[in-house]
């Protein structure tokens, strides 16, 4: 109820902030921002699974990478063409081109072997897990 109480609190802030200097109602709305790649992330006992929506990416623009315990997935579209308007007017705009990154701390992965697919739109990443022999380390003691 108090989470409930400063979210209420700070949205009048944020209105009233917007209204003394003219900004648009959503000006400081970060909405579109939990929007880019969203994603789901699950763990088992062998390995983690992460799920990305990447609406509109080829799979050729899409980079995935794992490096001290960290993955990383960027993504990019160059351009779109508008084939429902022969002259190419757009009246509104909402699809946005450029790129887009995001990482997920995940420790203790087999870099060798993780796999990424893409279909329709989701990529699946699979991390499997360094087993305890994969990261164990004998010490002779002389």
């Amino acid at each position: 109820m108090a989470n409930d109480l400063m979210k209420s609190r700070n949205h009048e802030m944020i209105d009233q902030l917007n209204d003394w200097f003219g900004f648009p109602k959503d000006f400081f709305d970060d909405s579109s921002i939990k929007n880019i790649m969203q994603s789901d992330v699950a763990e088992t006992d062998k390995d983690y699974i992460v799920k990305i929506d990447m609406p509109g990416m080829d799979k050729n623009e899409i980079n995935v990478s794992y490096n001290n315990g960290t993955l990383t997935v960027s993504g990019s579209r160059k351009a779109f063409k508008n084939l429902d308007d022969k002259k190419g007017t757009v009246i509104h705009e909402e699809r946005s081109i450029g790129r887009i990154q995001r990482s997920y701390h995940l420790p203790d992965v087999n870099a060798k072997q993780i796999t990424a697919k893409d279909e329709n739109g989701v990529l699946t990443v699979t991390l499997p897990k360094q087993s305890a022999q994969d990261n164990s380390n004998n010490i002779t003691v002389d």
